[in-house]
């Protein structure tokens, strides 16, 4: 899996962390907080200050709120995009900022869920509804089975692989795959997708891009030079870079599909370790997307 952040503990007064490592803690409410910006004691200018500080003026205070177990919550912009946002957790004292993943006891991602809450992060459902959408130029291949939307990158080394695994699979009638193409890898990733999806064939397009990927170098087949870029597709290509981000996915192949187990829509970044045991678990309900 291609991925971009990683997190960070950071604690002021006693270090300012210049890497990326992982930093979790374990809550046992499954309530991430509410959407309240006037926590007693935390004002938006004084949480601003704490993550600068932090961060080495990387982050920035969007908002905060108030979280569990005596955290407050606070959500910061991570790069150019307002879009590229994440949460960090203050102390209680307000003089210690953790950069890291909050889990409930049911194994629940509290940052995204309050992502979700604040309206900064799409649930998985709506993610599901806009890489379906006709503005998205997704490419659907199959004839029957539930539909599995994948985000590929057309020079990604496990998208090659994934689609390699899948296309048995969509040809036994096992499952439509639905391709939404994005462009994050490597700086000519998004004229590569930009030139499949202009091509007459979108889909035959990627297929040859997939059949002559480059495995040593890690890039797709399909060739830039030459190809005559539409703007639809560039436009295409920018909006759903954008919406990988607003659906809190920072690396491909990532996974939006309907869960048989859990009822709901569900979104996965990265490979499944057993491929067949996942595709068990598609449905074509809840969302009409699966379906389609």
């Amino acid at each position: 899996m291609h991925s971009s952040k990683y997190a960070v503990v950071i604690l002021l007064g006693l270090m300012v962390a210049s890497g990326y490592s992982r930093g979790v803690l374990s809550a046992s409410h499954p309530s991430a907080g509410t959407p309240d910006q006037t926590v007693p004691g935390l004002t938006l200018a004084k949480a601003d200050a704490l993550v600068r500080s932090a961060s080495s003026g990387q982050y920035r205070a969007l908002s905060v709120f108030k979280g569990s177990h005596g955290l407050n919550g606070v959500v910061v912009q991570t790069g150019s995009s307002s879009s590229s946002t994440a949460v960090m957790w203050i102390s209680p004292d307000g003089a210690a900022v953790l950069d890291g993943t909050l889990f409930d006891a049911n194994a629940a991602d509290l940052n995204d869920m309050a992502l979700v809450k604040l309206g900064y992060r799409y649930r998985p459902a709506e993610s599901l509804r806009r890489a379906s959408a006709a503005v998205a130029r997704p490419m659907l291949t199959g004839t029957r089975g539930p539909t599995l939307t994948v985000f590929i990158d057309a020079n990604c080394i496990y998208c090659h692989l994934l689609y390699q695994q899948l296309m048995p699979y969509v040809a036994n009638h096992r499952v439509k795959v639905r391709f939404v193409m994005v462009g994050i890898i490597k700086p000519d990733s998004l004229d590569r997708a930009a030139a499949i999806l202009s091509a007459p064939d979108p889909l035959a397009a990627l297929k040859r891009d997939q059949d002559a990927f480059d495995s040593e170098a890690e890039e797709g087949g399909f060739p830039i030079q030459g190809s005559a870029l539409t703007h639809a597709a560039v436009a295409a290509i920018t909006a759903n870079n954008a919406l990988l981000t607003k659906s809190g996915i920072d690396g491909t192949p990532a996974f939006l599909y309907c869960s048989k187990t859990k009822g709901s829509v569900e979104k996965t970044i990265g490979t499944p370790q057993d491929l067949p045991q996942f595709l068990a678990d598609l449905s074509a309900a809840p969302a009409r997307e699966c379906a389609d």
